[in-house]
């Protein structure tokens, strides 16, 4: 997403992630497609090609970008249906929306420890459980189960899902709130993101310290920005305004990142005394204000840039757009993979030829598990609705 060599087109109205006619956003689905690709080429840690994926030029990473369309998504599928006459039944469709998201959660730990323990037991290396922060289960199988049940114990790489499970579970209160005032929903999130980043307020975790990994107390401000941003794109057609000044503050921001990225590195704690370092540190688990400002920033001027028509007008086949529209079991195929991988690389399993012939292999089953849910997907819209059983049946 080179953001920084777009040029702004004024005239065009916002169309994509942040803004398109009501519909179904394919640009929303090829961004979150390279978002999910971003994902995976990060996951499988160490790998030639992370050293190109956009989180080396910048404050944010793909993360960010999966958390902000996540709500942003969220608004689109179920906001217009909530305002409606089917409250309950969104609410109710949302809430089984995060158990499965849990019981998905709980299916990969279990896959994830199982990839290490057979690694570690072919090899005889017990330090692999380690790699993925697995010694839990091995000391304290029952304990860590426990603790895995209640999600304060998150093996390494398996960290996201539980923050999106909790999103997604308290997304019937947001679209509550939003519902009355969005500007009200807006401000309190907003509110709970700068208390949780200025106290440490976090989701206790165990026995691994520091509570969450990605702290939703914090991250959900993101995804509620997202949400409201997919509200007004369903009210209006457009979820951003062009200004010029603000793409222009928003590209020189994005600079600015990069220039920390690559020439002087990113500040350190206590480089802008007395401020709090969660206003002026970028830092990834309390999502602190420079990381925020920064991938708003960049969809902002993705949005208003010829990458939008680029991604607006790529077909429904196009293979980022299947992965989009097919997020969870793409991204859970990714993290079975990933985690497969990184177990390879940790065994001698090495070199810019093996990472690449690897990656690509990856994305291609991402690809592959898309088009098979595209087919199935293709053939359930296609068969005629059947007729309703008599009541008394």
């Amino acid at each position: 997403m080179a953001a920084a060599s777009a040029t702004p087109t004024p005239t065009a109205p916002a169309m994509g992630p942040l803004g398109a006619p009501p519909g179904r956003d394919t640009a929303l689905d090829v961004w979150r497609g390279f978002a999910l690709v971003t994902i995976f080429i990060n996951h499988v840690s160490g790998n030639v090609l992370e050293q190109f994926t956009h989180k080396n030029f910048g404050f944010s990473d793909a993360a960010d970008l999966f958390v902000m369309f996540a709500g942003y998504a969220a608004a689109s599928a179920y906001f217009s249906k909530y305002l409606g006459d089917e409250k309950l039944s969104t609410s109710l469709k949302v809430l089984s929306r995060s158990v499965k998201l849990y019981t998905t959660h709980l299916a990969l730990v279990v896959l994830g420890g199982a990839v290490f323990a057979t690694m570690a037991i072919s090899k005889g290396d017990l330090g692999l459980f380690s790699v993925m922060a697995l010694e839990p289960l091995m000391l304290d199988p029952p304990g860590a189960l426990v603790d895995a049940v209640t999600l304060r114990y998150q093996p390494g790489f398996l960290n996201i899902l539980p923050l999106y499970c909790v999103l997604i579970g308290t997304l019937p209160l947001l679209m509550a709130l939003a519902a009355r005032s969005m500007g009200a929903a807006v401000a309190a999130s907003g509110v709970l993101w700068l208390a949780a980043g200025l106290t440490g307020a976090n989701f206790p975790s165990y026995p691994i310290p520091g509570g969450w990994f990605f702290n939703p107390l914090a991250w959900q401000f993101l995804f509620v920005l997202g949400f409201a941003l997919g509200a007004r794109r369903n009210r209006l057609g457009a979820a951003t305004t062009y200004h010029r000044a603000w793409w222009w503050a928003a590209l020189a921001y994005l600079v600015l990142g990069l220039a920390a990225a690559k020439l002087t590195g990113f500040p350190e704690n206590g480089w802008l005394a007395p401020l709090p370092d969660f206003l002026t540190v970028p830092e990834k688990q309390f999502l602190s204000a420079p990381r925020l400002l920064h991938v708003l920033a960049l969809c902002y001027v993705v949005v208003h840039s010829p990458l939008q028509a680029w991604a607006r007008n790529l077909p429904r086949l196009h293979p980022l757009s299947m992965m989009g529209r097919h997020s969870l079991p793409v991204f859970c195929t990714g993290l079975v993979v990933s985690i497969t991988g990184v177990a390879f690389k940790q065994t001698g399993f090495d070199g810019a030829l093996f990472d690449i012939a690897y990656v690509s292999a990856g994305v291609g089953t991402q690809v592959l598990v898309a088009a098979m849910m595209s087919v199935t997907e293709k053939r359930r819209s296609s068969k005629p609705p059947t007729a309703s059983l008599p009541a008394a049946v």
